[in-house]
């Protein structure tokens, strides 16, 4: 049988646009090791599906008040030389992988582990290294170091 409005739809295929390659997250049993790359490649992943996921109960910690917005200039209005990017956009092994690459940080102390989040926004080891005011090989190793951690907890779990 026929429906009305099958009769208006087109009878050719419809053509799609290629997806971009993702490769799924490795899977790593338990009695299987993995390699320093792998973690290190993992984490910085799992911490940019962290900025991407949105936050459902943010919210609730937006303050409202019954003054009037703030004017803002017409120069810091428009941000005329703002460039948006494309943004980061996590597949379902990425995001169901986030969690146990972060619980291999878990340990890590504060310093430790802002500079593998400022690592993971790309900022480079020279940027670190004036924030945390230490030159940029100073910020590398602790960096390497931050791995070395979290590989050593991904191996003896």
């Amino acid at each position: 049988m026929v429906l009305p409005e099958d009769s208006r739809m087109s009878t050719g295929r419809m053509k799609l646009a290629p997806q971009p390659d993702r490769r799924p997250a490795p899977r790593v049993k338990s009695n299987e090791r993995v390699s320093r790359t792998d973690v290190e490649q993992r984490l910085l992943t799992a911490m940019k599906t962290l900025r991407a996921v949105p936050d459902r109960e943010r919210r609730f910690f937006i303050v409202k008040s019954s003054s009037p917005d703030y004017v803002q200039e017409s120069v810091t209005a428009y941000a005329a030389v703002e460039d948006i990017g494309p943004r980061f956009q996590p597949t379902a092994a990425e995001v169901s992988d986030c969690l146990t690459a972060l619980s291999w940080v878990r340990h890590l102390d504060r310093a430790a582990w802002q500079i593998l989040w400022w690592r993971s926004c790309e900022l480079s080891f020279g940027v670190i290294g004036k924030y945390i005011s230490r030159s940029d090989e100073a910020a590398r190793k602790r960096f390497e170091t931050s791995v070395t951690d979290a590989w050593i907890a991904a191996n003896s779990i």
